[in-house]
């Protein structure tokens, strides 16, 4: 049985929504860096989602795309051609930073100052004259409304993916300090 572009585009769907689930959640818990780490695959999934028909998945699994936010948030800038989403260049980068350490040796070998933040003017500011370990922070409200934009953009239903996923720890995860809780009310 052959794979349709639409199979490819629910599952990514489905992962993604299951990862940004994941991702509040962790970030509720303060469970730092990991509630980056599950934001980067969920953003990353919802990109691939919305390529799915523009890019073939084969490459998506590889160079230049693979697990890079910063390709696939270029692939899709370029597909919308839509000025407003350069708005979203911060957030994408800081999301990507996270990948440097899905697997712990920059963290042993640098460090890290880690921080979670829900809104803007919650940011962490970090000064001195010593050299300061890298900084691995994302503001959560500015991904959700990223999460938002590619929704809006390729006219995908989020509640579709909240189907099966009962309880009040999902419900709470998706509308937590989040600017777009509405869009998630079920």
């Amino acid at each position: 049985m052959k794979n349709t572009d639409d199979d490819f585009k629910v599952w990514f769907s489905d992962l993604a929504t299951q990862y940004y689930i994941a991702a509040r959640l962790a970030a509720q818990a303060m469970l730092i860096p990991i509630y980056g780490n599950l934001l980067h695959h969920a953003i990353e999934m919802y990109l691939k989602a919305a390529l799915v028909g523009t890019l073939p998945v084969a490459d998506m699994k590889r160079k230049p795309y693979n697990h890079d936010l910063t390709a696939l948030w270029q692939r899709f800038k370029a597909e919308e051609s839509n000025p407003s989403l350069d708005s979203f260049d911060p957030t994408i980068h800081a999301l990507h930073k996270f990948e440097s350490i899905r697997y712990p040796d920059d963290i042993v070998n640098k460090g890290m100052l880690g921080s979670i933040a829900w809104e803007p003017h919650h940011a962490v500011t970090a000064s001195g004259s010593a050299k300061l370990p890298p900084k691995y922070e994302v503001i959560i409200g500015n991904a959700d409304n990223l999460v938002f934009e590619i929704f809006q953009r390729t006219q995908i239903n989020p509640k579709v993916y909240l189907t099966g996923k009962v309880g009040g720890a999902v419900d709470e995860a998706l509308t937590y300090q989040n600017p777009k809780k509405s869009f998630w009310k079920r």
